[in-house]
């Protein structure tokens, strides 16, 4: 569109210097007469062969690569919260808290009795070690040990909620001093191995979707490629559509987990074609052309056109490498009108 304005405008320019120049007013030229003259100004593209792509068009939210959400297993009030969304966590760090005194918990309780076996299982490891006692009195100790290290380690889990993988905090669903209840969901951690994105394809397009195809998403300025690699077998009753789940390796600081991103599967690939975008094609009559141009004139040519994306069509013939597009200008031309290129 500014191309078109500065087009505009230059015409414009020229018809009042004409006028300047002292002319009567019935000499003055109008604009059909200078484009006669000087030629209607254009731009032109070289034609390129290039790999035409067919795809098909979604919007996903953009999750980890790998996620998992925490839940509560106690009924208490949140002590602490150790960490913020945003912040990155190692596997087994502590990220909620809960009081040590939490009744479902018993968290003391196993801790006196890790504590009492504890002293117990040491002293009969020792007096086994010197033929003191029979091995079976040892593993008696021993599996109550065990069981007892077990239920606190249980325990343990209950009041200090850790990372269940290493990555970025991309939610915290509760508050300090929030009574939650269990099975109550605290915080999600995302791998930072790479994104993930689900999309239901309609039955009438989910044939042409292949596991390993090249899928790009997009949000604001950023495009990442991944692609498809999981394929529903069975259809969604709820949304009668398919589930299709894209990967996308790689993790960028600037794209965050959980933006809405524009999803593209690729579905169609030819290489060394020639493509031309929708806006440079003119339809007349049922035929399709573009114009071209030819020692200094503008022809129209007609083109037969193949696969088409909605944005741009393969040219089946009509147009060949090297050919002259006009890419702008288009709407003041007639066939075998003069043109002036504008660099």
């Amino acid at each position: 569109m500014k191309h078109k304005q500065i087009i505009t405008l230059l015409l414009t320019a020229t018809l009042l210097l004409v006028g300047a120049c002292g002319k009567k007013k019935n000499d003055a030229k109008n604009m059909q007469q200078l484009q006669n003259e000087m030629g209607v100004p254009v731009r032109v593209d070289s034609v390129q062969t290039s790999t035409f792509e067919q795809t098909l068009s979604y919007n996903a939210t953009l999750g980890g690569i790998e996620e998992s959400t925490a839940q509560a297993m106690v009924s208490d009030v949140v002590l602490a919260i150790n960490a913020k969304i945003g912040d990155q966590v190692r596997k087994g760090d502590i990220i909620v808290k809960f009081p040590m005194n939490t009744p479902a918990a018993q968290f003391e309780q196993a801790t006196s009795a890790y504590n009492s076996i504890s002293a117990v299982h040491d002293r009969m490891k020792r007096l086994y070690e010197k033929g003191a006692i029979s091995l079976q009195d040892y593993e008696n100790v021993q599996t109550q040990y065990k069981v007892s290290k077990a239920n606190l380690e249980s325990s343990e889990q209950m009041i200090n909620v850790r990372a269940p993988i290493s990555g970025i905090i991309t939610n915290i669903m509760v508050d300090p001093a929030q009574k939650v209840f269990p099975g109550q969901n605290l915080f999600t951690v995302a791998s930072t191995g790479g994104y993930k994105a689900q999309v239901m394809v309609p039955d009438s397009e989910i044939s042409k979707v292949r596991k390993g195809a090249k899928v790009t998403a997009t949000w604001e300025n950023q495009t990442i490629t991944g692609r498809v690699s999981t394929i529903a077998l069975a259809m969604d009753q709820d949304s009668k559509a398919f589930k299709v789940e894209a990967t996308f390796p790689g993790y960028k600081k600037t794209l965050n987990f959980g933006v809405t991103a524009a999803i593209g599967i690729e579905v169609l690939s030819k290489s060394n074609v020639i493509v031309v975008e929708r806006q440079y094609l003119v339809t007349d009559n049922g035929n399709t052309y573009v114009w071209v141009s030819e020692g200094g004139k503008a022809v129209k040519r007609q083109v037969q056109t193949g696969l088409d994306n909605s944005l741009a069509f393969e040219i089946v013939s009509g147009l060949n490498p090297g050919d002259m597009l006009i890419t702008e200008g288009i709407n003041m031309l007639s066939d075998n009108s003069k043109i002036q290129v504008i660099e």
